[in-house]
């Protein structure tokens, strides 16, 4: 089986513009995995001293995706590894990807799609 790991470095984000907070990103990635049949473990969102500038993690039973936002730079870091013995995840990890680069509206990216092989 093979499992897909998206990394990629979100570069040039206007974060004036998508009104960034640890709550409106919750709802967003617990909609894209409710959209996409993923079970979601765990989270944790931490804001930092503005409402911008936030960590996320949230553990998968099919792996996890991470999201790490610098607005003082325009930049986030984004990584999400979905995968699972049964079925091959990686179109639901290119479309929740996908989701999150509109969202996001960078300007710039630098990707890497890893296939993982069981």
């Amino acid at each position: 089986m093979i499992w897909l790991h998206i990394i990629a470095d979100l570069k040039w984000i206007d974060f004036s513009k998508i009104n960034l907070d640890k709550n409106i990103l919750k709802k967003l990635i617990s909609e894209l995995l409710k959209k996409y049949k993923l079970t979601e473990l765990w989270n944790y969102y931490h804001t930092f001293w503005n409402n911008n500038e936030i960590t996320c993690v949230v553990a998968l039973a099919e792996s996890h995706i991470s999201i790490h936002s610098w607005p003082e730079k325009w930049y986030i870091s984004l990584d999400i590894f979905v995968c699972n013995l049964w079925e091959n995840n990686s179109l639901k990890a290119k479309k929740i990807y996908q989701e999150l680069i509109d969202f996001f509206k960078p300007r710039n990216i630098e990707e890497n799609f890893i296939e993982r092989n069981s």
